[in-house]
């Protein structure tokens, strides 16, 4: 099989492909270290998974106003991508990984 050497390819890899994968390595990186500090601190106990709305300054300053069951739901969300990366001994992780070029920590 031929090289890949038509310049459309190429640009398209190392302006988008490349790119993309650091994004999507640094965001693995961000929400492993999350789920750390979230099981270290005993989070769950913290935040429960309710309606009760987290009382960050959010109300005075225009934010969106967040509550435990957002949080819990973004967390869950993070964790089911973190195992869907590490399955199968971190097979599409190390896609990213072969891939990203400034996407470490």
């Amino acid at each position: 099989m031929a090289d890949i050497t038509d310049p459309e390819a190429v640009r398209f890899c190392n302006e988008v492909i490349r790119p993309l994968a650091d994004t999507a390595t640094r965001y693995y990186y961000a929400a492993l270290a999350a789920i750390n500090v979230w099981e270290a601190t005993g989070m769950a106990a913290k935040i429960p998974n309710a309606a009760n709305v987290v009382v960050d300054g959010s109300a005075q300053d225009g934010r969106s106003p967040i509550t435990g069951a957002k949080v819990n739901g973004l967390k869950n969300h993070v964790a089911a991508m973190l195992a869907d990366l590490q399955a199968g001994g971190n097979a599409k992780l190390n896609v990213l990984l072969q891939i990203e070029v400034n996407g470490n920590p």
